[in-house]
């Protein structure tokens, strides 16, 4: 009898295995396109011929949406999903894609395996580090590349009435940290410092919220941030009840001729 169940599941480790090496082998395939971040293009690539992959479909994802970050870098936000087989059956996995961009030109893509929760990133490293140095001058951090890449890799939703059942006037907080405790202010300024603009926007919020209520004064510094933060006004992953989407949340400043 033990022979039996040893050998029940030595075949479907088996099984299992050549399922894996089947994801493998399309994730390879499709590592070995994004590493060609400069060609990156949804069309092409839904026409694109690949060996292990059977197709990109169309149907679950494409382009979501696109905004400006800093420095005249502008980030798109795509979901691709591909379909690969597996056995008698077909797979799917999912990557959240976003490609940077610089007067037209690529510089860089990061993507994101939904469920395997794995980053791979390649860009052009020198144009990036000259983006990171700039944005350190500007909002006096010493952020490093990783963290461009460990703050972008997914997407922040920003919103305080999220999901079915949104509780009316609860207490304003992100990642647990209440707006109205003194002690989170330090986190709160680098969330107001960081690459990403949803988390910039909680941090914005948060700093303002002490500054009203907790008599917690803005430096100079954190003044000139929230004033260019507002004014740049870029897209955000908003969320309303259920429903997540992409739009600005502050009045657009004119400014004079």
């Amino acid at each position: 009898m033990k022979k039996i169940i040893t050998c029940i599941f030595f075949l479907q480790s088996l099984f299992l295995c050549s399922q894996n090496n089947k994801e493998i082998e399309a994730d390879y395939e499709m590592q070995g396109y994004f590493k060609n971040y400069q060609e990156f293009n949804l069309d092409s690539l839904q026409k694109k011929k690949f060996t292990y992959i059977r197709d990109i479909n169309s149907t679950n994802g494409g382009f979501e949406f696109e905004r400006k970050l800093d420095e005249g870098l502008k980030q798109s936000i795509y979901t691709i999903t591909i379909d690969y087989p597996s056995g008698k059956y077909m797979k799917y996995k999912e990557y959240k894609v976003y490609v940077f961009s610089k007067k037209d030109t690529i510089i860089g893509l990061i993507n994101y395996d939904t469920y395997r929760k794995k980053t791979n990133s390649y860009f052009d490293y020198e144009k990036l580090s000259l983006y990171v140095k700039q944005h350190n001058e500007f909002y006096k951090t010493t952020l490093e590349i990783s963290d461009f890449v460990d703050q972008l890799k997914q997407m922040e939703i920003y919103g305080y009435s999220c999901g079915y059942s949104p509780v009316a006037n609860a207490l304003l907080e992100h990642r647990d940290l209440y707006f109205d405790d003194l002690k989170n202010a330090e986190y709160f300024r680098e969330w107001l410092t960081s690459f990403n603009p949803e988390l910039q926007a909680y941090g914005l919020d948060a700093l303002e919220h002490l500054e009203e209520n907790e008599q917690l004064p803005l430096s100079p510094l954190e003044k000139k941030i929230i004033k260019y933060i507002k004014t740049r006004n870029t897209t955000l992953l908003q969320c309303g009840g259920c429903v997540i989407f992409p739009d600005k949340i502050y009045k657009e400043i004119k400014t004079k001729k």
